[in-house]
């Protein structure tokens, strides 16, 4: 072998030689569409009549004189008569005797009554379709 700086070509005659080859790859990425959808939202609207059955109750208070002297053990309960709530009220009233005395009563009458509700009001729902659009 000769000096260190000529090439090697010279030393290998009659040696076959061989071609040396490299690949490299490359990735990349690149985004593609394949397929695309489109969304509809409808509203619809529609007006709805509202129609119901509504109860209340009144009541009639009246105050009843009654002005009945009751027994010393006497002592009126509240009582029901048909549809009358009746509330006793009792005073004292002074004399030589004490003695209770029926003042009066508090009658409540109640009465259910029945009336039809009507009203319009506007009622929405949405309704969503999905389409696919080739590309």
């Amino acid at each position: 072998m000769g000096n260190k700086n000529e090439p090697l070509d010279e030393y290998a005659e009659g040696v076959d030689k061989m071609q040396l080859a490299e690949e490299q790859v490359k990735i990349s990425k690149e985004r593609s569409v394949d397929a695309r959808y489109r969304i509809h939202r409808t509203t619809h609207v529609s007006e709805e009549r509202l129609e119901a059955e509504l109860s209340h109750d009144e009541v009639d208070i009246r105050h009843v004189a009654i002005n009945q002297v009751l027994g010393e053990n006497d002592s009126p309960q509240v009582r029901q008569e048909g549809d009358v709530l009746i509330i006793p009220v009792i005073e004292e009233q002074v004399e030589i005797v004490r003695r209770n005395v029926l003042k009066e009563e508090i009658h409540i009458h109640k009465r259910s009554k029945t009336e039809n509700f009507r009203q319009s009001i506007t009622l929405r729902n949405q309704e969503v379709t999905i389409e696919k659009e080739e590309t």
